[in-house]
């Protein structure tokens, strides 16, 4: 959180733009699909949906494809193509097209733009290598035996481990933090 914070405050200079997907836009992914995410690539999507520069509505037109998000420069990993006709704005990320619906805020430094989907990165989908096959000394290794004594410990600790891989609460926690992150950087504009 403290890199999304120090790349929020460097971006200061050239203004920011975030583009916010709403509530039905979120509801509307592959049921799992957040939860299936580890916290970096949680982090990672966040940062898919800012721009390190202010862009007004009127400007949409100007940027070069593909423009860069403050997750990353790299246009084979995370592309994002901006496509302005008129006052009509599309967002290709090779993966979904995301529509500008509307003006959340504006001002000379910042603008949050609401969308209709959640932008999602292509390097998301990409198909990775299959991991190794487990060593023959690995697999020989026999399960511990069950103790009887310590199952219900057991099993709570294996109900706090599986509340903490849900990741719908830690999502709920950095989204929270980005959204004041940007109150705070807009507050310092001002």
């Amino acid at each position: 959180m403290s890199s999304v914070n120090s790349q929020l405050i460097t971006a200061k200079n050239g203004g920011l733009t975030i583009l916010a997907p709403d509530d039905s836009a979120f509801s509307s992914l592959k049921a799992g699909f957040l939860n299936s995410l580890d916290e970096n690539k949680k982090i990672e999507l966040l940062q898919f949906h800012i721009l390190p520069q202010y862009v007004s509505s009127s400007n949409f037109d100007s940027l070069s494809n593909p423009v860069q998000t403050i997750a990353g420069k790299d246009p084979t990993r995370l592309p994002l193509n901006v496509y302005a006709s008129g006052n009509n704005v599309s967002l290709s990320t090779g993966v979904v097209t995301a529509s500008v619906v509307g003006v959340v805020y504006t001002d000379n430094k910042l603008a949050i733009y609401h969308l209709d989907k959640v932008l999602l990165p292509r390097d998301f989908f990409t198909t990775k290598a299959p991991a190794l096959a487990p060593t023959l000394a690995a697999a020989a290794k026999a399960p511990k035996a069950a103790n009887k004594e310590n199952s219900s410990a057991d099993d709570q600790d294996q109900n706090d481990q599986d509340q903490g891989k849900s990741g719908a609460v830690r999502l709920c926690g950095i989204l929270g933090t980005m959204l004041m992150s940007f109150v705070a950087v807009a507050m310092m504009w001002s």
